[in-house]
């Protein structure tokens, strides 16, 4: 019963949950891959695979256009893997992506279980009303 109640209070929260792309490591590593190219960057390649409360894997990516900037690679970066994770339960560490002689260096954290997305999702919500904090 009160779980019935919770539900409805927060419907936004549980529909927002069921659109949710929750993706494997495969599937993230196929929808990554042709963006990245696309882009400019080459061997998208993961790293070990850290589990805790959330999933956490590195990622390597080089960057193949000439002349490109170090702080213009990193920022392109970023909102490439921003946008393409969106709507999905995976995203961008917030320690960032790093640069060294064209390769580029970040984490992605991968979220499952009903309760940690629903802290994704408050989050999510939090952002797009202009409250991202903590």
């Amino acid at each position: 019963m009160k779980e019935a109640k919770e539900r409805e209070e927060n419907s936004e929260v549980y529909d927002a949950i069921a659109k949710i792309q929750k993706l494997t490591i495969v599937e993230l590593q196929n929808l990554l891959n042709p963006l990245i190219e696309n882009a400019g960057y080459a061997k998208l390649d993961l790293g070990k695979l850290y589990t805790q409360k959330d999933v956490v894997v590195g990622f390597g990516v080089q960057d193949t256009k000439s002349g490109r900037q170090e702080y213009d690679s990193i920022h392109e970066l970023q909102r490439i893997i921003r946008k393409a994770l969106e709507s999905t339960n995976w995203r961008l560490m917030s320690d960032g992506i790093t640069y060294r002689l064209g390769y580029l260096q970040g984490r992605l954290k991968g979220v499952e279980g009903e309760e940690n997305l629903k802290k994704l999702i408050h989050w999510i919500f939090r952002v797009k009303r202009g409250f991202a904090g903590p």
